[in-house]
């Protein structure tokens, strides 16, 4: 390591720190290094443009790097991840009845008032937790299955057409996307920058309501 990343790693050694924070059950020792790595390759990629402040834009690989050793393990989320997960949650919905589509993350963080690399944080963390629920991902029933065009009649065309109608934006897209595009819960969390986890969670809900307006 040359004399200019050394000073460089020695200025920025409390923003590593910082960050190593939000990781729960990993060796800080190991957070720390891998936080020297991703200020090394933040370092090599970074032009001063006169607008971003180095340790701005050196905190996603900081980050990056982190989250690598932390993805190769067993780690626990913290009460406050879980808490601004489920804030995404909430707003997400809230913004797509609103703008009549899926928001992305910069219109979500505008819309929480959060910097945009916390909402992407905190879906990376909620990704990792549910990853090991993907292999139940296409154990649905075929009775929870929204039967395609070619398999109904009109009347029960018109009315499941008329069950989309009671979801909101999000609900409609995720739906599509399930039955329709037939599309696994990664593949649509994926397409609609959400997480699995909400994925299947809209999804129930979703046919919930179309049932519950189908065959009240």
């Amino acid at each position: 390591m040359n004399n200019v990343i050394e000073q460089i790693v020695k200025e920025n050694a409390g923003l590593i720190w910082k960050i190593s924070k939000q990781f729960y059950g990993i060796e800080k020792s190991d957070l720390y290094q891998a936080g020297v790595l991703g200020i090394i390759k933040a370092f090599n990629n970074y032009k001063n443009d006169g607008e971003t402040k180095f340790s701005s834009y050196a905190y996603k690989y900081i980050y990056g790097e982190m989250y690598n050793v932390a993805s190769n393990k067993n780690i626990k989320i913290s009460k406050d991840i879980l808490r601004l997960v489920k804030s995404i949650e909430k707003g997400r919905s809230i913004l797509a009845q609103k703008l009549m589509h899926s928001p992305s993350n910069k219109e979500l963080a505008l819309f929480l008032e959060i910097p945009v690399e916390k909402i992407e944080q905190a879906l990376m963390y909620a990704t990792q937790v549910i990853s090991i629920d993907e292999d139940k991902d296409d154990e649905r029933s075929l009775y929870e299955k929204v039967a395609i065009k070619e398999d109904v009649s009109q009347d029960e065309l018109m009315m499941l057409n008329d069950s989309m109608d009671t979801l909101n934006p999000l609900e409609k897209d995720i739906i599509n996307a399930r039955y329709y595009e037939d599309l696994t819960q990664s593949e649509t969390a994926k397409k609609l920058g959400i997480t699995q986890v909400m994925v299947s969670r809209y999804e129930s809900k979703s046919l919930k309501k179309m049932r519950e307006f189908m065959y009240m």
